[in-house]
């Protein structure tokens, strides 16, 4: 299915991507960073768990702040690939183990959102994405002026809200 203003707004954000960290940014089906690729995926659809587990970490370690869901999911993303030359091979392999344990063996989501955020990598993109925030508000002010009301468009000539 194509979704009509799409092209526009992922050509805005790669854009901003590209020219401010060296990073593209393309439209999957999930938040995720390829690291070693300097790529981030991103989704308009947010999963149950960023609603209501990722955000409210996120302020709560930034509660100065106001930033949309999609900002924080997308900077974290960014936090990924701009932090991801302090990981060894080593390291990076126990952060995939650790994730994929925790998603097999914790079935409370409070304690396995808790759990997963609190893996050094995930931890680290976490301040990287609310240090940048707060200390590049022009910068993330400017591109959010641009992108929230072509998001609402696309939304809007999509017959989703």
């Amino acid at each position: 299915m194509e979704i009509k203003g799409s092209e526009f707004i992922e050509k805005m954000i790669d854009d901003f991507t590209m020219e401010n960290f060296g990073i593209h940014a393309v439209l999957d089906t999930e938040f995720l960073a390829y690291c070693e690729d300097k790529v981030i995926g991103y989704t308009y659809l947010y999963e149950e768990y960023a609603r209501d587990y990722f955000i409210k970490d996120a302020q709560k370690r930034f509660p100065e702040i106001n930033a949309d869901i999609f900002l924080w999911c997308l900077f974290h993303e960014i936090g990924h690939v701009m932090t991801n030359d302090v990981w060894t091979e080593a390291d990076i392999l126990y952060f995939a183990e650790r994730k994929e344990e925790l998603a097999n063996t914790i079935k409370d989501d409070q304690t396995r959102f808790d759990l997963y955020h609190s893996i050094a990598n995930e931890y680290v993109a976490t301040n990287w994405a609310g240090n940048f925030m707060k200390n590049h508000t022009d910068i993330v002010g400017d591109f959010w002026k641009g992108l929230q009301p072509a998001m609402q468009l696309m939304f809007f000539m999509n017959d989703l809200i």
